[in-house]
């Protein structure tokens, strides 16, 4: 039976510094183009933006980064070409070139009717979700970010919407406030976008499972995590999918060679009238600022590491001739 809902989430997708110069030299669809059919074939495809789209050349007035991510802002046009209509700007990057970085994206994506919620011009746009419609379904999304606290909006000032979530109380609150608008616009599917956790670990954290498991308590029927640019396994719970990590889109970064994260994945959930069917990931490899479908090589470590990252979460991800699907009826159920 076909699914009547194809969601396909993507991890970080970092357009600037190395990325931003394969656009610049090979055409701003360079990055992206071989997975844009994939991205294309889904109802809704969604990511993190791990960067600014902006021309501006001021660096952000706090303390000082170590890395600072600015695209093209032709990276609109390349993002709605690939596919993506929906983003979380709930980042780590997306004041690196400042308050008018930030200014540039927002109108930048809206210019190219791109939905996006986590940051904004005050602290009440930052938390107000987005809703996308697809067909007569209506997608929501909120979006927050647990690190770069200095880039907290405030009631009079941009920024992203921060959350600690170490004070598990206040942060299961803000999930529940920013649930209400989406159930009060009749939103189907909400999901909850959350930038968490430290870099290049291999899996969630105690507290972090616990605060997942809130939030699909709470009503989130899809938790959406990223950060760890690398993926992690997924978890159903209570029949809902949690990725608590979802890799890299494509990017720039140093590849480690036990991490391999460089070996990425989209993820396909597939949804029915009011329940998960099944989710298909896809192997990924990003070369030189570009992402591409893997290779045999590629897929058959990828799919071999998911497999043991799922099972360490009581998910059974199998192979279903090329694809490595999740079934919920194939998942022993939480109580």
């Amino acid at each position: 039976m076909a699914a009547d809902l194809r969601l396909m989430f993507g991890g970080d997708a970092m357009l600037g510094r190395h990325v931003r110069d394969v656009m610049r030299r090979d055409g701003i669809h360079a990055p992206l183009d071989a997975v844009s059919p994939l991205l294309r074939a889904a109802d809704l495809a969604i990511v993190n933006l791990e960067c600014a789209l902006t021309d501006s050349t001021g660096r952000w007035h706090g303390a000082p980064k170590a890395y600072y991510f600015a695209a093209l802002p032709e990276a609109g046009q390349a993002l709605l070409d690939a596919g993506i209509r929906l983003v979380s700007l709930a980042n780590n990057h997306s004041l690196d070139y400042d308050v008018q970085g930030l200014a540039d994206t927002l109108r930048i994506l809206d210019a190219h009717g791109i939905a996006h919620t986590g940051a904004g011009p005050d602290l009440d746009w930052a938390q107000s979700p987005a809703v996308v419609p697809c067909g007569d379904v209506l997608v929501g999304m909120a979006a927050f970010c647990d690190h770069q606290d200095d880039f907290a909006a405030t009631d009079d000032h941009p920024g992203i919407a921060w959350l600690d979530l170490h004070d598990e109380a206040a942060a299961i609150d803000a999930f529940a406030r920013a649930l209400a608008p989406l159930r009060a616009a009749g939103v189907r599917w909400p999901i909850l976008s959350l930038h968490w956790g430290p870099n290049r670990v291999t899996a969630p954290g105690p507290h972090l499972r616990r605060l997942a498991h809130a939030a699909i308590d709470i009503g989130w029927k899809i938790v959406y995590g990223h950060s760890a640019h690398v993926f992690h396994g997924i978890e159903l719970y209570r029949g809902w999918p949690i990725l608590y990590a979802a890799g890299d889109l494509v990017d720039d970064y140093a590849v480690d060679p036990d991490l391999r994260n460089d070996h990425q994945l989209l993820f396909e959930v597939q949804l029915g009238a009011d329940a998960l069917r099944r989710i298909v990931l896809h192997p990924i490899f990003i070369r030189q600022g570009r992402a591409a479908p893997a290779g045999h090589t590629q897929r058959t470590w990828i799919d071999t590491r998911m497999q043991a990252l799922c099972r360490d979460l009581g998910t059974t991800a199998r192979l279903d001739g090329d694809l490595l699907v999740i079934e919920p009826d194939a998942t022993p159920a939480h109580e």
